[in-house]
């Protein structure tokens, strides 16, 4: 084929294409356009022809436009509310925030601080809470025995033989060395 042909046909398949996609918008937009407008239009036929003529036809249009006991009672509901909410927001808004205070706490009493503690202060000792005893007391039975004593095990600066010692585990080798 001619290569100027060639070009040709490409540039008018290229037209088309866009006139085509021109052509597939305003078709997607003027569909939505068009279902509304027949609707609108199927309406006001029907508003016309059918539902004036029933309407006429029903007597008393008075009578149409009276309220329902339903309505009239929602109505009332809604009046009350709004009313009440009304009286609501203006007693709050008499309401000054200014003159609302939190009182002071009282004050704290420190007459447990002594001066001979070295700088140390400590507070008074608990009525619920346990005492420390000194180093050769034992606290008093409550119910259960005290647990035994068990001697600690033998280190490089406690080697008395003379001490029984409860082995904690039996002797053997961690697992990553060899015998």
């Amino acid at each position: 084929m001619d290569p100027q042909l060639e070009r040709k046909v490409e540039t008018i398949r290229n037209l088309v294409d866009s006139y085509m996609a021109i052509v597939n918008k305003c078709i997607r937009d003027l569909i939505p356009k068009t279902i509304m407008h027949l609707m609108i239009n199927n309406v006001k036929d029907f508003i016309n022809a059918e539902l004036l003529a029933c309407l006429y036809s029903a007597g008393d249009q008075n009578a149409l436009m009276d309220e329902s006991q339903e309505q009239a009672q929602r109505r009332d509901e809604v009046l009350r509310t709004h009313q009440a909410l009304k009286e609501a927001l203006a007693i709050i808004g008499d309401i000054s925030t200014s003159t609302i205070t939190t009182p002071m706490p009282p004050p704290v009493d420190n007459s447990w601080v002594g001066g001979s503690t070295g700088g140390r202060r400590s507070p008074p000792p608990s009525p619920t809470a346990p005492r420390r005893m000194s180093s050769g007391q034992r606290p008093a039975p409550r119910g259960a025995p005290p647990p035994p004593n068990r001697p600690g095990p033998l280190g490089p600066f406690n080697n008395s033989a003379d001490s029984p010692q409860a082995p904690s585990r039996p002797n053997r080798a961690p697992p990553s060395i060899p015998r």
